[in-house]
């Protein structure tokens, strides 16, 4: 039985400046054969963390990138769903599992 190490979606700030997903296997398995939303949504989520790095501290970039992952993995594998197509209930249900995942 193979125990694989858990990869985080982004690296750090400074590795996300020049980020190529072809230099990180890991995440570019992970989203191999999944809908092409899941790529969009992480291009969105790199967009806005290049700008949270740009300007505001590093445990400011940090904070920032664990929840952006923590939404965009419930996004994936718990909603199943697009984020656009989300309507308040779908926020509230967020709301919930933060509290209470």
């Amino acid at each position: 039985m193979s125990n694989s190490k858990p990869t985080a979606l982004y690296p750090t700030y400074i590795e996300l400046q020049e980020f190529s997903r072809t230099e990180y296997p890991q995440l570019d398995q992970f989203f191999i054969e999944k809908p092409d939303w899941w790529s969009v949504h992480w291009s969105w989520g790199e967009s806005f963390l290049l700008y949270i790095g740009r300007n505001k501290s590093e445990h400011t970039y940090v904070r920032f990138r664990n929840e952006v992952e923590r939404f965009l993995l419930w996004s994936y594998l718990v909603k199943e769903k697009p984020i656009d197509d989300f309507r308040k209930t779908d926020i509230l249900d967020y709301a919930d599992f933060c509290w209470k995942p």
